[in-house]
């Protein structure tokens, strides 16, 4: 971490990578310690509930601590979600979204109104974690000092724009959103903000166009996708090895990436391939 000349905290790609990892370390853990054995204790209190039918006020003592616990684990799995947002990584920007949402409102009591359109396409991932990241320190502070929030997650002409505002104090504390905005601008993406009267966020970010690919870069891409070296490439297109080799130089120029790998999770990303 530096610090620049005005005094804000500054965090490197480097060091927001392994501020993920922690998190990921932090809700595997929570699992782990706390979340199995608070199952094991709710398989237990199912049995004492049916040992003791015939004596009514145990089985009720018995009831209300699983349900307290059914309660605790319920706040252990939305806090590792929180921590390890795996619905962002396995369906994208807007089911993660809604789902963080959908649990800060059934579980504070923050009045919000919010509109997310269905992304076309998948951004690139750690755009989609800046996003992410950016809405849920948002929420976390219009829920600490805010009554009503608005968020709208818009797509129209290749540009993806987010607004958020919320009715907090100038007062409040804005260290953690000052990371999240500096993160979304390491990106590329443009961020206006203001904290005066209240937390006001507007987000833009122009969406690459993907280049022109060729039927025969198509088919390169799709046996990169399953694996096969060159030489396997380019005995199944009958071409020769330094012909596939012309059309990966193509591929990578056009996709910006170095390696087959980078290759392959753009094609993936964008649906070159299946």
């Amino acid at each position: 971490m530096t610090t620049p000349d005005d005094g804000t905290p500054f965090f490197d790609s480097a060091s927001v990578s392994m501020l993920e990892v922690e998190r990921q370390r932090l809700a595997a853990l929570l699992d782990a310690e706390i979340g199995k054995p608070i199952q094991l204790l709710l398989a237990q209190a199912a049995v004492y509930e049916q040992s003791l039918a015939t004596n009514p006020q145990a089985q009720m003592v018995a009831s209300v601590l699983a349900s307290l616990a059914r309660q605790a684990l319920q706040q252990i799995r939305d806090l590792g979600a929180a921590l390890h947002p795996a619905m962002l990584e396995s369906l994208g920007l807007t089911p993660a979204l809604e789902l963080l949402i959908g649990q800060t409102l059934r579980t504070t009591p923050l009045r919000m109104a919010w509109a997310i359109d269905q992304l076309p396409k998948r951004l690139s991932p750690p755009v989609e974690l800046a996003l992410f990241r950016a809405i849920q320190d948002a929420l976390t502070h219009s829920v600490r000092y805010a009554t009503d929030a608005t968020l709208r997650l818009t797509m129209q002409n290749e540009q993806l724009r987010l607004f958020y505002e919320d009715n907090s104090p100038s007062s409040a504390d804005t260290d953690f959103l000052n990371f999240a905005i500096s993160n979304l601008q390491s990106l590329g993406v443009e961020v206006e903000s203001q904290y005066r009267p209240n937390f006001h966020m507007v987000a833009t970010l122009n969406l690459p166009k993907l280049p022109f690919m060729t039927e025969r870069e198509i088919e390169v891409l799709g046996w990169l996708a399953k694996g096969l070296s060159n030489k396997e490439i380019a005995a199944r297109m009958q071409v020769t090895p330094r012909t596939v080799n012309f059309h990966l130089d193509n591929i990578y120029s056009k996709l910006s990436v170095t390696s087959r790998t980078e290759a392959v999770m753009v094609a993936l990303r964008y649906e070159l391939v299946k």
